[in-house]
Protein backbone atom coordinates (compact mmCIF):
# COMPACT_ATOMS: atom_id res chain seq x y z
CA UNK A 1 0.00 0.00 0.00
CA UNK A 2 0.90 3.69 -0.70
CA UNK A 3 1.87 5.40 2.71
CA UNK A 4 -1.58 7.72 2.33
CA UNK A 5 -3.49 4.45 2.86
CA UNK A 6 -1.84 3.51 5.75
CA UNK A 7 -3.92 5.12 8.46
CA UNK A 8 -7.21 3.80 6.66
CA UNK A 9 -6.11 0.48 7.36
CA UNK A 10 -4.66 0.84 10.70
CA UNK A 11 -8.26 2.30 11.93
CA UNK A 12 -9.73 -0.65 11.32
CA UNK A 13 -7.53 -2.93 13.31
CA UNK A 14 -6.87 -5.84 11.09
CA UNK A 15 -3.15 -5.70 11.21
CA UNK A 16 -0.51 -7.59 9.06
CA UNK A 17 2.01 -9.05 11.26
CA UNK A 18 4.96 -7.93 9.09
CA UNK A 19 5.53 -4.88 7.84
CA UNK A 20 8.35 -3.77 5.48
CA UNK A 21 8.25 0.37 5.45
CA UNK A 22 10.95 1.31 2.34
CA UNK A 23 11.59 4.02 -0.15
CA UNK A 24 13.64 7.53 -0.07
CA UNK A 25 11.83 9.61 2.00
CA UNK A 26 12.75 9.35 5.80
CA UNK A 27 10.02 11.69 7.22
CA UNK A 28 7.07 9.67 5.24
CA UNK A 29 8.73 6.53 7.07
CA UNK A 30 9.23 7.93 10.41
CA UNK A 31 5.47 9.04 9.83
CA UNK A 32 4.51 5.48 8.97
CA UNK A 33 6.62 3.62 12.17
CA UNK A 34 4.55 6.27 14.15
CA UNK A 35 1.45 5.35 13.03
CA UNK A 36 1.93 1.84 13.90
CA UNK A 37 3.07 2.70 17.42
CA UNK A 38 -0.38 4.99 17.75
CA UNK A 39 -2.85 2.29 16.37
CA UNK A 40 -1.08 -1.15 16.31
CA UNK A 41 0.09 -0.93 19.74
CA UNK A 42 0.19 0.31 23.81
CA UNK A 43 1.13 3.56 24.72
CA UNK A 44 3.74 1.90 26.48
CA UNK A 45 7.63 2.08 25.55
CA UNK A 46 8.52 -1.41 27.29
CA UNK A 47 6.24 -3.10 23.99
CA UNK A 48 8.27 -1.04 21.13
CA UNK A 49 11.78 -2.19 20.65
CA UNK A 50 14.08 -1.06 18.21
CA UNK A 51 16.92 -3.17 16.72
CA UNK A 52 19.34 -2.53 13.98
CA UNK A 53 20.76 -4.73 11.08
CA UNK A 54 23.66 -4.24 11.74
CA UNK A 55 23.66 -5.87 14.80
CA UNK A 56 21.37 -8.45 13.72
CA UNK A 57 21.33 -11.74 15.98
CA UNK A 58 18.84 -14.40 14.04
CA UNK A 59 18.17 -16.19 17.79
CA UNK A 60 17.79 -12.91 19.55
CA UNK A 61 15.48 -11.40 17.20
CA UNK A 62 13.04 -14.09 17.18
CA UNK A 63 13.40 -14.68 20.84
CA UNK A 64 11.66 -11.17 20.95
CA UNK A 65 9.01 -11.48 18.50
CA UNK A 66 7.93 -14.70 20.09
CA UNK A 67 7.83 -13.07 23.64
CA UNK A 68 4.51 -12.04 24.79
CA UNK A 69 4.25 -8.09 25.54
CA UNK A 70 4.54 -6.77 28.81
CA UNK A 71 1.06 -5.63 29.25
CA UNK A 72 -1.29 -7.55 26.65
CA UNK A 73 -1.76 -6.33 23.34
CA UNK A 74 0.41 -5.74 20.43
CA UNK A 75 4.55 -5.68 21.16
CA UNK A 76 6.20 -3.82 17.84
CA UNK A 77 9.81 -4.90 17.03
CA UNK A 78 11.53 -1.92 14.31
CA UNK A 79 14.62 -3.78 12.53
CA UNK A 80 16.41 -0.73 10.60
CA UNK A 81 18.98 -0.60 8.49
CA UNK A 82 17.95 -3.75 6.28
CA UNK A 83 19.45 -4.04 2.74
CA UNK A 84 18.21 -6.83 0.63
CA UNK A 85 21.10 -7.93 -0.83
CA UNK A 86 23.32 -7.35 2.17
CA UNK A 87 20.74 -9.17 5.16
CA UNK A 88 19.80 -12.19 3.59
CA UNK A 89 19.61 -13.71 6.89
CA UNK A 90 17.09 -11.25 7.53
CA UNK A 91 15.08 -11.93 4.70
CA UNK A 92 15.92 -16.01 5.80
CA UNK A 93 14.21 -15.03 9.37
CA UNK A 94 11.26 -13.24 7.82
CA UNK A 95 10.17 -16.35 5.49
CA UNK A 96 10.72 -18.78 8.24
CA UNK A 97 9.03 -16.87 10.83
CA UNK A 98 6.03 -16.68 8.70
CA UNK A 99 5.37 -19.98 9.48
CA UNK A 100 4.45 -19.38 12.97
CA UNK A 101 4.29 -15.83 13.47
CA UNK A 102 3.20 -14.20 17.08
CA UNK A 103 -0.51 -13.04 17.00
CA UNK A 104 1.05 -10.35 19.99
CA UNK A 105 3.59 -9.02 17.64
CA UNK A 106 4.26 -6.89 14.83
CA UNK A 107 7.72 -7.17 13.18
CA UNK A 108 8.33 -3.86 10.90
CA UNK A 109 11.30 -3.92 8.71
CA UNK A 110 12.93 0.07 7.44
CA UNK A 111 14.80 -0.69 4.13
CA UNK A 112 15.74 1.99 1.33
CA UNK A 113 13.51 -1.15 -1.33
CA UNK A 114 11.10 -3.35 -1.19
CA UNK A 115 11.92 -6.85 0.44
CA UNK A 116 9.46 -8.98 -0.53
CA UNK A 117 6.91 -9.22 -2.63
CA UNK A 118 3.43 -9.67 -0.58
CA UNK A 119 2.66 -12.52 -2.74
CA UNK A 120 5.53 -14.38 -1.42
CA UNK A 121 4.10 -15.90 1.50
CA UNK A 122 1.10 -18.03 1.81
CA UNK A 123 -0.95 -16.22 4.95
CA UNK A 124 -2.62 -12.95 3.30
CA UNK A 125 -2.21 -11.40 6.50
CA UNK A 126 1.06 -11.76 7.36
CA UNK A 127 3.31 -9.21 5.43
CA UNK A 128 2.19 -5.69 4.11
CA UNK A 129 4.49 -3.25 1.87
CA UNK A 130 4.58 0.30 2.39
CA UNK A 131 6.01 2.54 0.04
CA UNK A 132 7.60 5.47 1.16
CA UNK A 133 8.96 6.78 -2.00
CA UNK A 134 8.04 10.76 -2.32
CA UNK A 135 4.58 12.05 -2.80
CA UNK A 136 2.80 13.64 -5.52
CA UNK A 137 3.11 17.70 -5.87
CA UNK A 138 -0.50 17.57 -5.16
CA UNK A 139 -0.42 15.46 -2.27
CA UNK A 140 2.28 17.50 -0.94
CA UNK A 141 0.79 20.73 -1.82
CA UNK A 142 -2.32 19.45 0.17
CA UNK A 143 0.45 18.58 3.30
CA UNK A 144 1.56 21.88 3.23
CA UNK A 145 -1.81 23.52 2.85
CA UNK A 146 -2.78 21.43 5.82
CA UNK A 147 0.58 21.97 8.11
CA UNK A 148 0.30 26.21 7.56
CA UNK A 149 -3.62 25.90 8.91
CA UNK A 150 -2.54 24.11 11.84
CA UNK A 151 -0.12 26.82 12.54
CA UNK A 152 -2.17 30.01 11.41
CA UNK A 153 0.39 30.51 8.86
CA UNK A 154 -0.16 30.89 4.90
CA UNK A 155 1.98 30.85 1.49
CA UNK A 156 1.56 32.01 -1.61
CA UNK A 157 1.19 29.53 -4.71
CA UNK A 158 4.14 30.83 -5.56
CA UNK A 159 5.97 29.85 -3.21
CA UNK A 160 4.70 26.83 -2.30
CA UNK A 161 5.56 25.32 -6.19
CA UNK A 162 9.26 26.86 -5.30
CA UNK A 163 9.74 25.03 -2.43
CA UNK A 164 8.78 21.88 -3.53
CA UNK A 165 11.11 22.48 -6.36
CA UNK A 166 13.68 23.46 -3.85
CA UNK A 167 13.80 20.44 -2.55
CA UNK A 168 13.19 18.03 -4.94
CA UNK A 169 9.64 17.19 -3.79
CA UNK A 170 11.43 15.34 -0.12
CA UNK A 171 8.58 15.95 2.68
CA UNK A 172 11.70 15.00 5.00
CA UNK A 173 12.94 18.54 3.87
CA UNK A 174 10.38 20.39 3.33
CA UNK A 175 8.75 19.75 7.21
CA UNK A 176 12.14 21.47 8.01
CA UNK A 177 11.82 24.66 5.88
CA UNK A 178 8.57 25.31 6.67
CA UNK A 179 9.46 25.98 10.31
CA UNK A 180 12.31 27.89 9.20
CA UNK A 181 10.20 29.69 6.94
CA UNK A 182 7.39 30.56 9.35
CA UNK A 183 9.22 32.53 12.09
CA UNK A 184 11.04 34.32 9.50
CA UNK A 185 8.03 35.69 8.15
CA UNK A 186 5.52 36.00 10.63
CA UNK A 187 3.75 33.13 9.30
CA UNK A 188 2.66 34.73 5.53
CA UNK A 189 5.78 32.77 3.36
CA UNK A 190 6.56 34.65 0.23
CA UNK A 191 8.87 33.78 -2.82
CA UNK A 192 11.17 36.01 -1.73
CA UNK A 193 11.09 34.19 1.64
CA UNK A 194 11.63 30.76 -0.08
CA UNK A 195 14.46 31.96 -2.29
CA UNK A 196 16.67 33.52 0.25
CA UNK A 197 16.18 30.95 3.01
CA UNK A 198 15.73 27.57 1.28
CA UNK A 199 18.25 25.87 0.06
CA UNK A 200 18.15 24.33 -3.50
CA UNK A 201 18.16 20.80 -3.87
CA UNK A 202 21.39 19.04 -6.15
CA UNK A 203 18.30 17.87 -8.41
CA UNK A 204 16.56 21.01 -8.83
CA UNK A 205 20.19 22.98 -9.17
CA UNK A 206 20.75 21.04 -12.52
CA UNK A 207 17.55 21.36 -13.60
CA UNK A 208 18.16 25.06 -13.31
CA UNK A 209 21.62 24.61 -14.95
CA UNK A 210 20.58 23.17 -17.65
CA UNK A 211 17.68 25.03 -18.81
CA UNK A 212 19.92 28.38 -18.42
CA UNK A 213 22.59 26.44 -20.99
CA UNK A 214 20.10 25.66 -23.53
CA UNK A 215 18.71 29.35 -23.37
CA UNK A 216 21.96 30.91 -23.61
CA UNK A 217 21.98 33.16 -20.51
CA UNK A 218 25.94 32.28 -20.01
CA UNK A 219 26.06 34.61 -17.13
CA UNK A 220 23.62 33.00 -14.88
CA UNK A 221 24.86 29.38 -15.82
CA UNK A 222 28.16 29.69 -14.53
CA UNK A 223 26.81 31.44 -11.32
CA UNK A 224 24.88 28.22 -10.85
CA UNK A 225 28.16 26.07 -11.53
CA UNK A 226 30.46 27.97 -9.58
CA UNK A 227 27.70 27.30 -6.62
CA UNK A 228 27.93 23.85 -7.39
CA UNK A 229 31.55 23.12 -7.90
CA UNK A 230 32.31 25.40 -4.12
CA UNK A 231 30.23 23.29 -2.44
CA UNK A 232 32.17 20.34 -1.23
CA UNK A 233 28.96 18.10 -1.10
CA UNK A 234 28.03 18.59 -4.21
CA UNK A 235 30.82 19.46 -6.45
CA UNK A 236 32.08 15.47 -6.56
CA UNK A 237 28.77 14.42 -8.40
CA UNK A 238 28.31 17.28 -10.56
CA UNK A 239 29.18 15.79 -13.50
CA UNK A 240 27.60 12.54 -13.08
CA UNK A 241 24.41 14.60 -12.31
CA UNK A 242 24.84 16.38 -15.67
CA UNK A 243 25.16 13.19 -17.53
CA UNK A 244 22.25 12.02 -16.08
CA UNK A 245 20.28 14.67 -16.53
CA UNK A 246 21.04 14.70 -20.63
CA UNK A 247 20.66 11.01 -20.69
CA UNK A 248 16.56 11.79 -19.34
CA UNK A 249 16.38 14.20 -21.64
CA UNK A 250 17.44 12.33 -24.69
CA UNK A 251 15.41 9.49 -23.35
CA UNK A 252 12.35 11.76 -23.46
CA UNK A 253 12.60 13.63 -26.46
CA UNK A 254 12.78 10.38 -28.78
CA UNK A 255 10.69 8.01 -26.98
CA UNK A 256 6.88 7.77 -27.66
CA UNK A 257 6.02 6.69 -24.27
CA UNK A 258 4.37 8.56 -22.03
CA UNK A 259 5.76 10.21 -19.23
CA UNK A 260 4.43 8.22 -16.62
CA UNK A 261 6.13 5.10 -18.45
CA UNK A 262 9.11 6.73 -18.52
CA UNK A 263 9.03 7.60 -15.05
CA UNK A 264 8.36 4.27 -14.24
CA UNK A 265 11.38 2.91 -16.34
CA UNK A 266 13.91 5.51 -15.42
CA UNK A 267 12.86 5.24 -11.91
CA UNK A 268 12.31 8.73 -11.41
CA UNK A 269 9.12 10.97 -10.79
CA UNK A 270 6.60 11.87 -13.76
CA UNK A 271 7.32 15.37 -12.51
CA UNK A 272 11.11 15.24 -13.03
CA UNK A 273 9.98 13.78 -16.69
CA UNK A 274 7.76 16.68 -17.64
CA UNK A 275 10.58 19.12 -16.78
CA UNK A 276 13.09 17.10 -18.75
CA UNK A 277 10.69 17.06 -21.75
CA UNK A 278 10.67 20.60 -21.64
CA UNK A 279 14.13 21.43 -21.02
CA UNK A 280 15.13 18.79 -23.85
CA UNK A 281 13.10 21.64 -26.29
CA UNK A 282 15.66 24.05 -26.05
CA UNK A 283 18.17 21.07 -27.90
CA UNK A 284 18.38 19.01 -31.08
CA UNK A 285 17.78 15.39 -30.90
CA UNK A 286 21.46 15.33 -32.61
CA UNK A 287 22.70 17.89 -29.69
CA UNK A 288 21.48 15.69 -26.96
CA UNK A 289 23.09 12.65 -28.31
CA UNK A 290 26.47 14.41 -28.89
CA UNK A 291 26.14 15.81 -25.09
CA UNK A 292 25.44 11.96 -23.61
CA UNK A 293 28.68 10.91 -25.40
CA UNK A 294 31.20 13.84 -24.69
CA UNK A 295 29.45 13.11 -20.85
CA UNK A 296 30.95 9.40 -20.96
CA UNK A 297 34.23 10.48 -22.85
CA UNK A 298 34.88 13.27 -20.02
CA UNK A 299 33.91 10.62 -17.42
CA UNK A 300 36.55 8.26 -18.67
CA UNK A 301 39.45 10.74 -19.15
CA UNK A 302 38.65 12.04 -15.26
CA UNK A 303 38.90 8.39 -14.33
CA UNK A 304 41.99 7.41 -16.33
CA UNK A 305 43.74 10.46 -15.04
CA UNK A 306 44.04 12.42 -18.54
CA UNK A 307 42.20 15.40 -17.34
CA UNK A 308 41.24 16.52 -14.04
CA UNK A 309 38.20 16.91 -13.10
CA UNK A 310 36.95 20.57 -12.31
CA UNK A 311 38.71 20.83 -15.91
CA UNK A 312 36.15 18.59 -17.51
CA UNK A 313 33.15 20.14 -16.16
CA UNK A 314 33.78 23.64 -17.37
CA UNK A 315 35.12 22.12 -20.79
CA UNK A 316 31.24 20.33 -20.92
CA UNK A 317 29.22 23.28 -20.35
CA UNK A 318 31.67 25.61 -22.13
CA UNK A 319 31.15 23.09 -25.42
CA UNK A 320 27.35 22.38 -24.85
CA UNK A 321 27.10 26.79 -24.70
CA UNK A 322 29.23 26.98 -27.57
CA UNK A 323 27.16 23.90 -29.95
CA UNK A 324 24.14 25.11 -28.74
CA UNK A 325 24.67 28.73 -29.44
CA UNK A 326 25.72 27.68 -33.31
CA UNK A 327 22.59 25.31 -33.76
CA UNK A 328 19.86 28.26 -32.77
Amino acid sequence: MKFVELKKHLITNNFYHCYNLFGDDSFLIDSSKNLLFKYASNQNEFDRIMLSAENFNQQNVLSILNTPSFFGGNKIVVLTGVEKTKNKDVLKLVEDYSKFPNSQSIFILISNESLFDENKFNSKNFFCNVDCNRLDRNTISSWINATLKEKNATITDEAKLLLIDYTNEYLSRISLELEKLISYSNGNITKDDVELLVEKSLEFSVFELTENIGIGNRKKTFEILSHMMEDKKSAPTVLSLIQNYFRRMLFSAITPKTNLQIANELGVKEYAVKKAKETSKLFSKIALKDIVELCGELDFKVKSGQTNYKNAVYYLIMYILESNRKSI
